[in-house]
């Protein structure tokens, strides 16, 4: 199935099941953020008495990745025969991690403060001159993320976003992001806001690939490029998807749809069809199941897959019978079928086969019980 707009984008910076966790460590990570913005206003500090020189930039790289918390692990080598390297675009801090480790600089169009840009190793594109450059910094490669802007990472998107064209060897990198209790980034969200959960983290772990370099035979430039994004995308083991930056920016996820005019009495309506079928489900347990689907198949099919758990009551007319065995289950999910399919498909068409069988069951008991003469179609 392909990736949606909404499923490459965390609209909730927390991850994990026990949020007790991420509250024990938030006065630790706020104390930790304020300790490390007084590092950084120091390393500001130290950007101008020390001299331009490449040691010192290396020196001040290195303090930079120990106030972000910045952690680089390195499969592969460089090729010193590529002048640009390509990357999937991860988060706010991938310059710095390339810049550090592979000694390269990253172009970006957004603008940042001149002691910032150097320090992460982001150059403007509006005042890059390729060929100048390289004459100037010939063992210093220039790292292009076309993507545009940062994902989740289960999916890359579209190569769009190019400063300048190919040359005929480009080296791809594979960029990952490794984080404790919060995801590494929330799209949509301003990159200020990613930086400052760096500096509340205790070690943000990124792991550069260096792929093979690709070269270009009789290619033309987007062909040349697909062959990178697959590249790249086989390497992280993610789907190349054939949305663009610009889609994952203007997505917004769904709002539940509002209960038309006189809801309470449109839910009793669908409420009692969805008990003509399912007689065993509670009302207020179906109730409750329309109030979030609004669809008579959609809560059908939550009671028929256990997705919403509900006690079961006896048919009406019926005495309960005192039991002296175990108590029946509180919750009540499908039986299995000890066979589990293997393809998605097969899944999908068990669950439709099991859903028209208790569908039909249910149908022939109300015909039943009322005593109705109506012809079941076969």
């Amino acid at each position: 199935m392909a990736l949606t707009a909404d499923k490459l984008v965390n609209d909730e910076r927390f991850r994990g099941d026990n949020p007790i966790q991420f509250l024990l460590y938030l006065p630790f990570g706020l104390l930790l953020m304020v300790i490390r913005i007084v590092l950084a206003v120091i390393l500001w500090i130290a950007s101008f008495i020390l001299p331009d020189k490449s040691a010192a930039r290396q020196l001040i790289s290195t303090l930079a990745c120990l106030t972000f918390g910045v952690h680089i692990k390195v499969k592969g080598s460089r090729d010193p025969k590529c002048s640009v390297l390509v990357a999937n675009y991860v988060s706010c801090l991938d310059s710095l991690a390339a810049s550090h480790a592979l000694g390269c600089i990253t172009l970006r169009k957004w603008k940042v403060p001149p002691f910032f840009a150097s320090t992460l190793g982001i150059k403007s594109t509006s005042q890059f001159v390729r060929k100048q450059h390289f004459a100037e910094n010939p063992d210093k490669p220039v790292l292009l993320q076309p993507e545009g802007g940062p994902t989740n990472g289960k999916g890359l998107l579209k190569f769009t976003d190019w400063s300048f064209p190919l040359p005929n060897r480009v080296q791809p990198i594979a960029i990952t992001v490794e984080r404790a209790l919060t995801h590494p980034c929330v799209s949509r969200a301003a990159r200020w806001r990613d930086a400052l959960w760096h500096l509340a983290s205790a070690r943000s772990v990124y792991t550069l690939r260096a792929l093979p370099p690709l070269e270009r035979h009789d290619d033309c430039e987007r062909d040349f490029a697909e062959r990178l994004r697959r590249a790249i995308a086989d390497a992280l083991q993610v789907e190349a998807t054939d949305l663009t930056w610009d889609d994952i920016r203007c997505a917004r996820p769904a709002a539940p749809r509002p209960m038309p005019p006189g809801g309470n009495s449109e839910r009793a309506r669908l409420a009692r069809q969805v008990k003509e079928v399912l007689p065993n489900v509670p009302l207020h347990d179906i109730m409750k199941d329309l109030a979030k689907t609004r669809s008579v198949d959609v809560t059908i099919t939550n009671f028929l897959e256990g997705i919403t758990p509900y006690t079961p009551e006896p048919p009406p007319g019926t005495e309960p019978q005192p039991s002296t065995s175990q108590a029946p289950p509180k919750y009540v999910t499908p039986a299995p079928t000890g066979v589990f399919p293997k393809t998605a498909k097969e899944r999908q068409m068990s669950f439709q086969e099991r859903k028209a069988q208790m569908i039909a069951e249910a149908r022939q008991r109300y015909i039943e019980k009322h005593g109705l003469h109506v012809a079941l179609n076969c």
